[in-house]
Parts: structure tokens; C-alpha cells; sequence
């Protein structure tokens, strides 16, 4: 026999199912409560009839026994067992010597009542011996037992009943109309236009709910992206006869434009969402309930909003926005909404400058960089950790790798995750790479932050090591605008100058040659080695005094911290100057080194590394802080 299409709603079903459940749940529940209460009153009911019983037979029985007329105690025995409650009677006299007894004693199950018996006689109480009589409570128990398997039996009917009517209830206002766009959706292609999607009810008593509004959703959208792949079609059209390898790209661009134009319409959703969200937010007291259900609400629209931005800033040059703004406000902003996203085990930490960081750019492409960022550390964590975020106002007074001279806001996002296969880090900002299972990854989110950075005139450089964390660094441009000039005192003709040995060690040549370039003008005497073991094999042979070690913290072979561990041994004397491309707050996790040593990140500003060197070489007396 086929199920009635009403019973096929899967939805339904399972909502009925846990109604009839609670339902069966909360009568059994009441009628074990109610059934255990009646009872105790039957209990109750019983002893006081038994107490009743016994004032009433006592004194005939004391008269009887005093007579000693054995045949009339023997009838009115029999008499107190008429009571259906009664099972038991015994009478026993003063020498303890059963004189009647009657009916069966169930210890365990019985209420049994032991009175003495007495004959007044001269004023005086005369012991003629003991009446017991019991009452049984199996009656009471079988009664309740009852109620509850007639209130069970009642309690299933009802709420079948009530299960299947919600089932058809449900198929009659939802799941057949589900059911219809779902295959509606199933059918959609661009080669032979459908017509609107239209339901099955009436249109003006259904007309603003939200299958109406999920309907004209659709019908949007569709119409939207027929629009839009018409016109790529035709744009395409006199493309046809290229070659095959730019084929996969012309698949890739007609995805991403026909994804654009489903994005405006999505946004004019989400602006509705977000709009009166924002509404009721600014109406509702801090106490109210549903608050923070309309935060939540708030929170998912902000998410697929960043979504869209996303998909928009992939698939075409997204229009800027730019304003005037603070970094540090817009990563305080951003902390509070997105970090509670990241999962109980994942802490966000801020050090943010104490300067105002000030640029011109789009809040909202900022906050993508940010969000695409995050879940990349987030994704690399999948045990915990933490994600730092930190800020800071830099100057470059000549080119450095690609970045050119000038002052920049620097956005460091650091985490202490797997860390990024030195293989593949030339990679990472490739669109469509990632490292990531096949549906989880879309090899996007890299690609889009480097396009926005681009965009502002910025520059991201990426630092990492397998196994311990990413260190992302963002350089954009300080904004001047009101904001007052200042000259310059700190030029290079103003730096301290020496005349020490400086040993230099980094792996990175540019880098370390940069560095003695820079000291020797300052009058330093450099020493350069490209490893730790390079380092120590140049200071075996090298007899004069070196006054300042200079070396980076993660290299290949001997790290920076046993580096100077090992030099120390031989030249106790010597001070040590740690360098690194990550930020000191992510190094002291991975426990690379304690905070509190000399210590300075790359990339290397001449002038604060001129002042940090000097600093420490003049101070004189003072032993050097222990990793």
C-alpha cells in the first residue's frame, strides 16, 4: 500500500515525533506523580479506617473476652473481616495463647495494628491480651498501576493524533511547497529559460511570509544570472576558437561574473537583514531576551556579508570605498564581532599602538583581509592556540625588498599553528591554490586579501616554518591628512655611530648584507656568517674582540637562542641582539626565548636598529638578560 504524499514529509515526521515524545514523556511523568499521590491518600485512607475498626470492635471485644463467651468473639472476628481492606485478624489472651485467628499476614505488604486488651473492673485495668489486625495495601498499589496504564493508553492516542496532524499540517503549508522548489531548482539552465516559480496557494493570504519571499528570492536571482550569462555568452561568443589552454579561464571568469551579479541581489537581502537588526538592537533595553537572538541574527548577516565582499573582490575590481580611518579602531570593531567566531579553544589577542595608525582605505575590503586571515589560523589550529593581532607605526628611509621608503601602518596576524611548508609559501597567494581536502578550501582566500592589499597601495610579506605558526605582515600607507607634519630629526647623518665588531648571522643574504652595509657606514666593524655553524667556525678562527652578536632567530641547523648560547660559553663578554621576522609576543609562545631580551623584529628599520645596537653596547656593567 503507498504512504499518502502528506506522510512523506520528512521534516514533519521528525517534528511530530519529538511532539509526541515530550507529549508521551510529560503524561507519564503526571500520571506516575498524580497515581503515587492517590496512592498515598488510599494509605492513608486505609490507617485511618483500620484505627476506626479498632475503636469501634475494642470495647465489644474486651466484654467478650471477660465473659469469655468464645462462640460471639468468634462472630465478631469474622464480622471485622467483611471490610474488603481487612486481611487479617488475631486474638491473643494474657498467657499469649491464640484464641481466634483469621485470614493471612503479609508482613512486607500489610499495615498491621497491635492494640492490648483490658477489662476496667473496681477501677482497676485488668490485661486480657492483644488484638492484631492488618489491612492490606494491594488494593491501593493495583489502583494506581491502573490509572497509569489507563492515562499511558490515553497519552499514546493523543498525541498520535496530535503527531499526525501537525505531519499533514506541516505537508499542507510547507513540505509540498519545499518539496516543488526543490525540484523547480533541480531543473534551472541557462540553454532554455524556465518561467517563474509559482506555488501552489493562494497569493494574497500567503503573500508577505517567507516562502513568498524565498519564491521571489529565486525568481530574482535566476532572472539576474540568465541576464548575466546571456551576456557573457554573447561576450564570449567570438572566443570560441581559442586555444584550449584559455578555456578552463573563460570558465573561471563566466563563473565569477555570474557569481557578481547573484551578490548585488543577495546584498539588497542582507541590507534588510542587517538594516532593521540594527533597528531593533538600538530600540531594545540591554536586559531584554531577545537580544541577544537579534545579535545572533546581526553577527550571521555581518558573515555573509563579508561572504559577498569576498566574491565580489575575487571576481571583479571591487569599487572602493575609501575613508580616513584608524587601524586600531577598526580592529577593536572587528575583535568584537568576529571574535567569539573562532571556536572555545582559539583566544584573539590584541597589542595594538599606541599611536593613532591612521590610513585611507575601505573599512569593509580591511575587514576581509582580516576575517580571510583569521580563518586561515583558525583552520591551522584545529587543537587550539592563539591568534595575535598587533599594529604599529613604521618608517623606511630606503627601499626594502619590495616595499619602497616611506611611513606605513604595519598589521601583523600571527598564530601558532602548523606553520607553512617552506616549498609552498611561494605559492600561497596563487588563485585557486590551496592545501587544503578537496570542498574545504577554495583557494580564494589568500588570493583576494593579496588583491586588496594591492589595491591600497600596500604590501603583504608572509613568515613561516612547519611546525611553528604564520606570521602574516601588512604594510599600507599612513594617511596625513589632518594630521600635523612633523619633521624628521632621526635622519641617517643622526644616527649613533660606533666603531665595535658586529657579528651578523642570517640565512637571507640580502637581508644580512643590508645590515652590514648600513653598520659599516656607521663606522661598525662587520662580521657576516650565514648559519650558526658558519658563525662559530668564523669565530674559532677570529682573535680579536667581538663586542655584539646580531643574529636571526629561526635558521637552518643551529637556531639563533643556541647560537648565542654556545658563543657565550667562549666569550662570556659578548651581547646578543635577537632578530626575527616574527613578532616577539608569537616567538616567546613557542618558548624560542623569554620576553624581556634584546629583541628586534623585522623588517629592520636602520633607525631603530642603530639605537637598539647602541643602546646595548652601552650598557656597561649590566649582565645581559638569560633566554
Amino acid at each position: 500500500m503507498t504512504k499518502p504524499e502528506w506522510l512523506k514529509s520528512k521534516i514533519g515526521r521528525r517534528f511530530a515525533f519529538y511532539v509526541g515524545l515530550i507529549g508521551i514523556l510529560a503524561a507519564i511523568t503526571f500520571s506516575i506523580i498524580i497515581s503515587y499521590q492517590q496512592y498515598k491518600n488510599r494509605l492513608s485512607f486505609i490507617k485511618e479506617e483500620l484505627n476506626s475498626i479498632i475503636l469501634s470492635s475494642k470495647p465489644l471485644i474486651e466484654e467478650t473476652l471477660w465473659i469469655m463467651d468464645f462462640h460471639l468473639l468468634d462472630v465478631i472476628v469474622r464480622s471485622l473481616l467483611v471490610d474488603e481492606d481487612i486481611v487479617f485478624v488475631q486474638i491473643k489472651d494474657e498467657n499469649k495463647k491464640i484464641i481466634a485467628k483469621y485470614g493471612k499476614l503479609d508482613v512486607e505488604h500489610d499495615i498491621i495494628k497491635t492494640v492490648p486488651l483490658y477489662y476496667k473492673k473496681q477501677k482497676k485495668n485488668v490485661f486480657l491480651g492483644e488484638l492484631k489486625i492488618a489491612a492490606s495495601k494491594q488494593k491501593a498499589y493495583q489502583e494506581a498501576k491502573s490509572a497509569i496504564i489507563i492515562t499511558l493508553i490515553q497519552s499514546v492516542l493523543l498525541m498520535s493524533f496530535i503527531s499526525l496532524s501537525i505531519i499533514y499540517l506541516f505537508w499542507f503549508l510547507v513540505s509540498k511547497h519545499l518539496i516543488k522548489i526543490q525540484q523547480y531548482t533541480k531543473e534551472l539552465n541557462f540553454e532554455e529559460p524556465q518561467k517563474p516559480l509559482v506555488l501552489d496557494r493562494p497569493k494574497n493570504k500567503y503573500k508577505e511570509d517567507e516562502l513568498s519571499s524565498m519564491v521571489e528570492a529565486i525568481n530574482l536571482m535566476y532572472h539576474k544570472a540568465l541576464e548575466a550569462y546571456r551576456k557573457l555568452e554573447r561576450e564570449t561568443s567570438e572566443k570560441i576558437k581559442l586555444e584550449q589552454q584559455l578555456l578552463q579561464a573563460q570558465k573561471l571568469e563566466t563563473i565569477g561574473r555570474l557569481v557578481a551579479g547573484i551578490a548585488h541581489d543577495f546584498n539588497n537581502i542582507l541590507s534588510v537583514i542587517l538594516g532593521y537588526s540594527d533597528l531593533l538592537l538600538t530600540i531594545l533595553p540591554e536586559d531584554n531576551p531577545i537580544r541577544k537572538k537579534i545579535e545572533r541574527i546581526h553577527e550571521a548577516g555581518d558573515k555573509a556579508a563579508a561572504l559577498t565582499r569576498q566574491l565580489l573582490a575575487f571576481s571583479r575590481k571591487q569599487i572602493l570605498e575609501k575613508k580616513i580611518i584608524s587601524v586600531n579602531n577598526l580592529i577593536k570593531n572587528f575583535v568584537k564581532v568576529w571574535g567569539k567566531m573562532v571556536g572555545e579553544n582559539i583566544t584573539i589577542k590584541t597589542y595594538l599602538s599606541d599611536k593613532d595608525c591612521i590610513i585611507e582605505a575601505d573599512p569593509a575590503q580591511i575587514e576581509q583581509v582580516l576575517m580571510n586571515l583569521i580563518v586561515n589560523a583558525k583552520d591551522a589550529m584545529p587543537n587550539g592556540g592563539e591568534i595575535i593581532i598587533e599594529t604599529k607605526e613604521i618608517e623606511f628611509d630606503k627601499q626594502y625588498s619590495d616595499i619602497k621608503p616611506g611611513k606605513y601602518v604595519l598589521i601583523t596576524v600571527s598564530d601558532t599553528g602548523e606553520g607553512i611548508d617552506k616549498n609552498i609559501l611561494p605559492k600561497i597567494f596563487d588563485p585557486f591554490f590551496t592545501t587544503k581536502e578537496q570542498g574545504k578550501g577554495t583557494g580564494l582566500g589568500l588570493a583576494t586579501v593579496y588583491g586588496i592589499i594591492k589595491q591600497h597601495n600596500g604590501y603583504i610579506h608572509v613568515y613561516s616554518e612547519k611546525g611553528k605558526g604564520t606570521t602574516f605582515k601588512i604594510y599600507l600607507p599612513v594617511c596625513s591628512k589632518n594630521l600635523e607634519k612633523i619633521e624628521d630629526k632621526t635622519g641617517h647623518n643622526n644616527l649613533p655611530r660606533g666603531n665595535e665588531t658586529i657579528l651578523i648571522v642570517d640565512d637571507d643574504q640580502s637581508v644580512r648584507g643590508l645590515i652590514a652595509e648600513m653598520l659599516k657606514e656607521l663606522g661598525y666593524n662587520c662580521l657576516e656568517a650565514a648559519s650558526g655553524e658558519e658563525a662559530i667556525n668564523l669565530l674559532t678562527n677570529y682573535k680579536d674582540q667581538v663586542h655584539l652578536l646580531l643574529t636571526d632567530v629561526v635558521m637552518p641547523g643551529i637556531s639563533g637562542k643556541e647560537l648565542a648560547e654556545k658563543i657565550k660559553k667562549e666569550r662570556p663578554e659578548i651581547k646578543v641582539i635577537f632578530m626575527s621576522g616574527y613578532t616577539e609576543n608569537i616567538m616567546s609562545k613557542h618558548g624560542v626565548f623569554k620576553q624581556g631580551v634584546n629583541y628586534i623584529s623585522k623588517p629592520i628599520i636602520p633607525g631603530a636598529l642603530a639605537q637598539k645596537i647602541r643602546k646595548v653596547l652601552d650598557e656597561d656593567g649590566e649582565e645581559e638578560k638569560s633566554n
